[in-house]
């Protein structure tokens, strides 16, 4: 009875671990790229910002392309780019 139940519980604990793997690795952020109109080449982590709220990839294009729809007399531009949970677009923090 004992080495059932053990049986039982690795078997329930593995699935639970595949199911968030398989999870995480579907999500994807949709980043606005703020691009100054007078000074394209200016590109820091303050430029970068994350539109909230867990997305699958179709989800995250899909509400790209609502955003790109554009607003025009502004001295910047803003570009919108679907990456995956785990690229930050901000390159690497420093210490």
């Amino acid at each position: 009875m004992t080495r059932l139940w053990r049986a039982s519980v690795v078997a329930t604990l593995c699935l639970l671990t595949s199911a968030a793997i398989g999870f995480a690795a579907d999500g994807w952020v949709l980043w606005r790229h703020y691009v100054p109109v007078y000074s394209p080449d200016i590109d820091d982590a303050r430029m970068w910002r994350a539109q909230p709220g867990a997305k699958t990839r179709r989800e995250c294009e899909s509400e790209m392309k609502e955003f790109q729809q554009g607003d025009p007399g502004r001295e910047y531009r803003i570009e919108y780019h679907c990456l995956p949970d785990t690229t930050d677009p901000r390159g690497a923090k420093g210490k």
